[in-house]
């Protein structure tokens, strides 16, 4: 499939499908950049055609930036963690989950080689993405189940997932929290995993899809049949384990030596991590939410269900199903 390079105001790189034989919807999709992982992400969009839709997939260095692309109109969904739409729904934010492709957190906490514990990370430094993002959190919440309080280690911007973990080879942090595709390096650089998501946080969400109240009353069909491409394409890229990872290379323009699409594709089997279905998971979804309030990230806990649509999901079900 051919892309093109586009730029939104967010400084958001588009790769956008083309060469759909017919007028199709366009529909613009938000993903965090991409990585090993990049072959299930993308996949998708090798069925937008079948649903009649001109899919654009806009990648952000940041999972804290999707969620103002959306509600700025940039965008009209985004799949990265729940947690930063979550903090925006307890300010007012006009959003749903409609939603989640990746709920298993395949994650981990990485430090240094002379950090081999998580209490040896006392008084250390921890990079993350932002406050409040996947990566602060979950550091917060592996530290407290190590034994450590947050308050005992300094917590510091450096930057996407790749540069983070780049961060602690280089020894500018001692320790982040990044997808576990990148276990195969660290154990080449001397970096320690130290936490593991399924173990130290299993309610916490890795990736769900929102979009906006907006989007749902404005673009309903197009919102139905872009899910439909989701399901259809996570599936396949769940049944052919070589093409995920050559597409994987191929998206994130990684080198053919690199294993870490083979490596987190056999992390998301292993965990069942990736759900075609899109199943909308509330329970964990609120425990989320009262995460963040435990945290200081948002100032009441507030329930969940208000902001879910499980409508179109249904809907999409149907369409796949019819097809």
């Amino acid at each position: 499939m051919k892309h093109i390079l586009r730029t939104l105001a967010a400084g958001a790189v588009v790769f956008a499908g083309v060469g759909i034989a017919h007028a199709a919807d366009a529909w613009r999709h938000g993903v965090v950049e991409a990585k090993g992982d990049a072959g299930i992400q993308f996949m998708p969009s090798k069925f937008a055609e079948k649903f009649e839709l001109d899919l654009e997939t806009v990648e952000f260095a940041s999972s804290t930036v999707p969620v103002k692309a959306l509600l700025a109109g940039e965008i009209d969904s985004y799949a990265t963690t729940p947690l930063t739409a979550i903090a925006a729904m307890a300010e007012g934010a006009s959003l749903k989950f409609v939603g989640c492709n990746w709920p298993g957190m395949t994650y981990d906490l990485y430090a240094k080689g002379d950090i081999k514990t998580i209490k040896d990370l006392k008084g250390r430094s921890v990079g993350i993405s932002g406050p409040g993002g996947a990566p602060d959190l979950f550091a917060r919440e592996a530290l407290r189940w190590g034994g450590l309080d947050p308050s005992e280690v300094t917590f510091a911007n450096a930057g996407g997932g790749g540069d983070r973990f780049r961060a602690v080879v280089a020894g500018v942090v001692d320790a982040t929290a990044t997808s576990s595709e990148f276990e195969p390096e660290a154990a080449e650089r001397g970096v320690n995993v130290i936490a593991r998501a399924p173990e130290a946080t299993p309610n916490l969400l890795r990736i769900c899809v929102v979009t906006s109240d907006k989007v749902i009353a404005e673009k309903h069909d197009q919102l139905v049949r872009f899910l439909a491409a989701q399901m259809a394409g996570h599936k396949y890229a769940i049944e052919n384990p070589k093409e995920t990872a050559d597409y994987a290379r191929e998206v994130a323009k990684l080198p053919p030596d690199d294993k870490s699409p083979e490596f987190i594709f056999e992390e998301v089997v292993k965990y069942d991590a990736v759900k075609p279905d899109l199943p909308i998971m509330a329970d964990k979804l609120q425990w989320n939410v009262d995460m963040m309030h435990r945290n200081g990230r948002i100032k009441e806990s507030y329930d969940i269900k208000t902001f879910i649509d499980e409508g179109p999901r249904q809907e999409a079900l149907k369409l796949v199903a019819t097809n």
